[in-house]
């Protein structure tokens, strides 16, 4: 089951590069009914895997699951997708440790290169103007609070801007109402709005150019 949210690095808080990459990190870290250990618990028990990853355009949650456990691990994607927690203590440990990944991809010739070439190609104001590693920049991710995550999953990470695909041991008479009791239910925080990238076009080079990093 993928959830994928019309998101991505492109989508990232200009003011704090890397906020999303922090937000994906503390999905599973507790929600307002399980701890993070509980999470991993329940995983484990019922042979669950839930991951999330970010590419340029698309913000993706996706659960594997065992058919005869679907229901509950239904119940535990659902949570880790609507109701993260984003404890003040987790986001505390998941920024040292993003922290430690920008400064390894420094060291780094092609993550040096997918963190620079962006900017250089599209322009710093253009969405697409951004380390293509989003993980941000060590400033961004510093000044992140928690206050700013929940602004962001309420912005980007919300049902009207989301679609759900299943492939699996299944079919749509047996998985739609499962998606409704985990899902159905799911509304857009009062009062905010959508998020929207603000693309512009980008004008070819007049001539080519070597750019050298060090």
């Amino acid at each position: 089951v993928m959830l994928a949210f019309d998101a991505g690095i492109s989508a990232d808080d200009r003011a704090r590069p890397g906020l999303q990459a922090l937000l994906l990190g503390l999905l599973d870290e507790g929600t307002a009914r399980r701890t993070g250990p509980a999470i991993g618990e329940e995983k484990e028990r019922l042979g669950a895997s839930i991951s999330a990853t970010a590419g340029i355009d698309r913000t993706r949650i996706v659960l594997d699951a065992l058919t005869p456990n679907l229901v509950a691990s239904l119940d535990l994607f659902a949570d880790i997708a609507r109701n993260p927690s984003f404890d003040e203590a987790e986001l505390t440990r998941v920024r040292g440790q993003a922290l430690a990944g920008i400064k390894a991809e420094m060291t780094n010739p092609q993550a040096l290169a997918l963190r620079e070439l962006p900017p250089i190609i599209y322009g710093r104001d253009h969405p697409y103007g951004v380390p293509f590693t989003g993980t941000g920049t060590a400033e961004g991710v510093s000044a992140v609070t928690r206050a700013d995550l929940q602004a962001f999953h309420a912005r980007w990470l919300r049902p009207d801007n989301a679609a759900l695909f299943v492939v699996g041991d299944t079919t749509l008479a047996q998985i739609v109402p499962l998606l409704e009791t985990a899902f159905g239910n799911w509304q857009p925080v009062a009062g905010t709005a959508a998020g929207t990238k603000q693309s512009h076009h980008v004008a070819a080079p007049a001539s080519a150019r070597i750019v050298l990093i060090d």
